[in-house]
């Protein structure tokens, strides 16, 4: 660790964690962390900070990166199927946090809007219920069965979807919508099509593809 002077060690450890953790008073941080801890706090907030920018640029214009790596990213799920792969559902539940840290689902909402979630018998009960419509009527009123016989909704995006991205029936959602996008399971691994598929969809899919692929360099 590069120990700083505790003049330039205030003066930096100050600004950053004011900037990061949102800290209004700025006497707070010198009062708190006076001496060597300002160079132990400093060392972790720069790294925090380099951590934030790497993942800043990760995501940067994602849509058209996972579009351009579409072929790239196909081949790169289906290999995670060989012996390559083994073990890697392992560093999923980290990943996964690492990428939410970083995307609020209120500000994309992607999945809502192009695709559907399956509407299991448990599902349509629970939300027919939840809106006060009988099965058959909440059926007729937004559903439909795709070529795989699933129940889907009509048209995307989503009718419970609002124009402020938050969902109408969240609390009773499908159990399709409260586990996507996957990245924490091994349903990630195990569907590598829909994976593939997604990779254009949501930003953390793609995220994780890319984080996976440095990670097995």
């Amino acid at each position: 660790m590069t120990l700083l002077s505790n003049r330039q060690t205030r003066a930096r450890v100050v600004e950053t964690v004011v900037i990061i953790y949102g800290v209004g008073d700025r006497r707070i941080v010198t009062e708190l962390f006076p001496g060597e801890w300002l160079n132990l706090l400093y060392s972790c907030t720069s790294q925090l900070v380099l951590s934030l920018r790497q993942m800043n640029h990760l995501l940067e214009n994602w849509e058209q990166k996972a579009k351009d790596k579409q072929k790239d990213n196909k081949y790169f799920v289906q290999k995670l199927q060989s012996k390559r792969g083994k073990g890697v559902e392992k560093l999923l539940p980290e990943l996964h946090e690492e990428a939410f840290s970083q995307i609020d689902c209120l500000q994309c909402a992607g999945c809502c809007k192009t695709i559907s979630p399956r509407f299991k018998a448990p599902d349509i009960k629970r939300i027919s219920k939840y809106l006060g419509l009988k099965e058959s009527v909440f059926i007729d009123t937004y559903l439909r069965l795709d070529k795989d016989e699933d129940y889907v909704v009509k048209r995307t995006p989503c009718p419970f979807l609002g124009t402020d991205n938050y969902c109408s029936i969240y609390e009773v959602r499908p159990g399709d919508c409260e586990n996507y996008p996957y990245t924490d399971s091994y349903d990630f691994f195990k569907r590598p099509n829909i994976t593939y598929e997604n990779s254009t969809i949501c930003p953390a899919v793609y995220y994780i593809l890319e984080r996976l692929k440095t990670i097995m360099k």
